[in-house]
Protein backbone atom coordinates (compact mmCIF):
# COMPACT_ATOMS: atom_id res chain seq x y z
CA UNK A 1 0.00 0.00 0.00
CA UNK A 2 1.43 3.34 -1.02
CA UNK A 3 1.42 6.45 1.11
CA UNK A 4 -1.17 8.07 -1.16
CA UNK A 5 -3.57 5.16 -0.72
CA UNK A 6 -3.09 5.26 3.04
CA UNK A 7 -3.79 9.00 3.06
CA UNK A 8 -6.97 8.43 1.02
CA UNK A 9 -8.14 5.89 3.62
CA UNK A 10 -7.33 7.99 6.68
CA UNK A 11 -8.49 11.40 5.43
CA UNK A 12 -12.29 10.88 5.80
CA UNK A 13 -11.93 9.51 9.33
CA UNK A 14 -9.59 12.33 10.33
CA UNK A 15 -12.03 14.90 8.94
CA UNK A 16 -14.96 13.44 10.88
CA UNK A 17 -12.91 13.30 14.09
CA UNK A 18 -11.83 16.90 13.54
CA UNK A 19 -15.47 17.97 13.01
CA UNK A 20 -16.61 16.21 16.19
CA UNK A 21 -13.72 17.67 18.18
CA UNK A 22 -14.51 21.13 16.83
CA UNK A 23 -18.14 20.74 17.90
CA UNK A 24 -17.08 19.75 21.40
CA UNK A 25 -14.73 22.75 21.58
CA UNK A 26 -17.57 25.08 20.60
CA UNK A 27 -19.89 23.62 23.25
CA UNK A 28 -17.19 23.80 25.89
CA UNK A 29 -15.81 27.21 24.93
CA UNK A 30 -19.22 28.84 25.10
CA UNK A 31 -19.18 28.28 28.87
CA UNK A 32 -15.78 29.93 29.31
CA UNK A 33 -15.61 32.62 26.63
CA UNK A 34 -17.83 35.02 24.81
CA UNK A 35 -19.39 33.74 21.60
CA UNK A 36 -17.06 35.72 19.36
CA UNK A 37 -14.07 33.94 20.96
CA UNK A 38 -15.68 30.49 20.91
CA UNK A 39 -16.37 30.48 17.17
CA UNK A 40 -12.74 31.10 16.09
CA UNK A 41 -11.60 28.41 18.52
CA UNK A 42 -14.05 25.94 16.99
CA UNK A 43 -13.16 26.81 13.40
CA UNK A 44 -9.46 26.74 14.25
CA UNK A 45 -9.91 23.29 15.77
CA UNK A 46 -11.72 22.17 12.63
CA UNK A 47 -8.97 23.40 10.30
CA UNK A 48 -5.85 22.89 12.46
CA UNK A 49 -6.78 20.39 15.18
CA UNK A 50 -3.24 19.36 16.10
CA UNK A 51 -2.30 22.98 16.80
CA UNK A 52 -5.41 24.68 18.17
CA UNK A 53 -6.84 21.87 20.33
CA UNK A 54 -3.77 21.52 22.62
CA UNK A 55 -3.68 25.30 23.01
CA UNK A 56 -7.37 25.25 23.97
CA UNK A 57 -6.73 22.53 26.55
CA UNK A 58 -3.97 24.61 28.14
CA UNK A 59 -6.26 27.65 28.21
CA UNK A 60 -8.97 25.53 29.88
CA UNK A 61 -6.56 24.62 32.68
CA UNK A 62 -5.99 28.25 33.63
CA UNK A 63 -9.35 29.84 32.87
CA UNK A 64 -12.24 29.44 35.28
CA UNK A 65 -15.74 28.71 34.09
CA UNK A 66 -18.13 31.56 33.79
CA UNK A 67 -20.99 31.46 36.24
CA UNK A 68 -23.78 32.11 33.74
CA UNK A 69 -24.70 29.45 31.24
CA UNK A 70 -25.53 30.67 27.75
CA UNK A 71 -29.04 30.41 26.41
CA UNK A 72 -29.59 27.42 24.19
CA UNK A 73 -26.36 25.93 25.43
CA UNK A 74 -26.35 22.88 23.18
CA UNK A 75 -28.52 24.07 20.29
CA UNK A 76 -25.88 26.17 18.55
CA UNK A 77 -23.07 23.57 18.88
CA UNK A 78 -25.45 20.87 17.66
CA UNK A 79 -26.42 22.96 14.64
CA UNK A 80 -22.74 23.73 13.99
CA UNK A 81 -21.87 20.03 14.22
CA UNK A 82 -24.63 19.01 11.82
CA UNK A 83 -23.57 21.63 9.27
CA UNK A 84 -19.87 20.74 9.50
CA UNK A 85 -20.47 16.98 9.35
CA UNK A 86 -22.91 17.36 6.45
CA UNK A 87 -20.37 19.48 4.58
CA UNK A 88 -17.66 16.90 5.22
CA UNK A 89 -19.84 14.00 4.06
CA UNK A 90 -20.97 15.85 0.92
CA UNK A 91 -17.38 16.79 0.09
CA UNK A 92 -16.12 13.22 0.34
CA UNK A 93 -19.17 11.85 -1.50
CA UNK A 94 -18.61 14.20 -4.43
CA UNK A 95 -14.88 13.53 -4.35
CA UNK A 96 -15.35 9.75 -4.53
CA UNK A 97 -17.96 10.11 -7.24
CA UNK A 98 -15.76 12.31 -9.44
CA UNK A 99 -12.87 9.82 -9.35
CA UNK A 100 -15.00 7.04 -10.72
Amino acid sequence: MSAGELFDLIMPAASVISALLSTWVLASARRRFRFYYAIPLAVGTLLLPLIVFPIYLVIMLYRKRSVSTPRWRYTLPLLYGVIVLAGTVIYFYLDRRSHG
